[in-house]
């Protein structure tokens, strides 16, 4: 039997698995009744395997397992910490870069899964036992589907830009701060977007935007299904079907957007109100910033 058919880039067949995967999570967690179990990023992280076959990703697929795991780790245990929200919001993620600048690699969404305990204030184990179970499933269904990154793809070229990011996200986190809405300085699937745009300088302005509203409109359809829908399943299957139908009509490849689309069900009820304007203000301030400072860093045009 041939397996690898999984891999095939938007087929019907990967949707159904990458969706199937992501239900049996949030099955799980109604199971166990705790809704720590639901990871956003592993959704992200499924569609993006099986589906789009993200390439910096799969190269290096050991590191699907490793660094998601080892981030959790570390921001599960910040969490602990009796210090300020924003510190331990900037104490994590300056972690994370350092990890991923020692192995070399462009795993985004690894950043979300060390901030997700941090933003929902996660406390339970079975967060930690979640994480680890999925992304090892992840790991060996790669290996075991012998899912490939595309044709004529090229190794990643790691280049940090680490200090861009911290200052951007330092930037943001001030603004919070003195808004007066701090448990909105770090919502995971804009920073994991914000990370791959600074690590694409070539993105066109474009596509940039279309993130933008794919993110912000990914968010309006969380927090609604999960406003009038008592049924996490129910909701989740309504989520990500709106969701690849948007990400079609955008012509888009946004694995990010099915975290943005789950993330509502695990957030503070308090921020669910306002979540959707503060995932278009935060998206717009890090996916435009980024691209000016790419401007300023590469003369040459990078929208044309």
């Amino acid at each position: 039997m041939d397996y690898s058919i999984l891999g095939k880039k938007e087929s019907v067949q990967s949707y159904i698995f990458g969706f199937s995967f992501i239900l049996i999570m949030i099955i799980s967690s109604l199971y166990f009744d705790d809704k720590e179990i639901i990871l956003p990023e592993i959704a992200a992280l499924s569609i993006g395997i099986f589906t789009f076959r993200e390439n910096k990703w799969l190269q290096q697929p050991f590191h699907i397992f490793l660094l998601p795991s080892i981030t959790a780790i570390l921001g599960f245990g910040i969490n602990f910490l009796a210090i300020p929200f924003l510190l331990k919001l900037i104490i994590i993620l300056i972690a994370m870069l350092l990890i991923l600048r020692i192995f070399k690699s462009q795993l985004a969404p690894s950043l979300a899964t060390g901030l997700l305990p941090i933003v929902t204030n996660a406390h339970s184990f079975l967060f930690l036992f979640a994480i680890f179970m999925f992304v090892f499933l992840l790991f060996i269904f790669i290996k075991l589907f012998k899912i490939k990154p595309t044709e004529q793809t090229s190794p990643v070229i790691y280049e940090s830009h680490n200090r861009l990011l911290i200052c951007l996200f330092l930037i943001w986190s001030v603004i919070c701060h003195f808004s007066g809405y701090n448990y909105y300085a770090a919502i995971p699937p804009v920073i994991v977007v914000a990370f791959e745009s600074l690590n694409n300088p070539a993105l066109k302005l474009k596509v940039r935007l279309k993130r933008i509203l794919a993110l912000f409109i990914s968010s309006i359809i969380g927090c609604l299904t999960i406003k009038y829908l008592n049924n996490f399943l129910l909701a989740s299957f309504i989520d990500l079907m709106i969701v690849s139908s948007l990400l079609f009509f955008l012509n888009l490849r946004l694995p990010p957007a099915f975290a943005m689309v789950i993330l509502p069900m695990i957030m503070p009820e308090k921020t669910i109100e306002h979540l959707p304007l503060a995932t278009f203000i935060m998206s717009t301030f890090f996916i435009m910033g980024i691209f000016m400072i790419q401007k300023q860093l590469y003369p040459d045009p990078i929208d044309f």
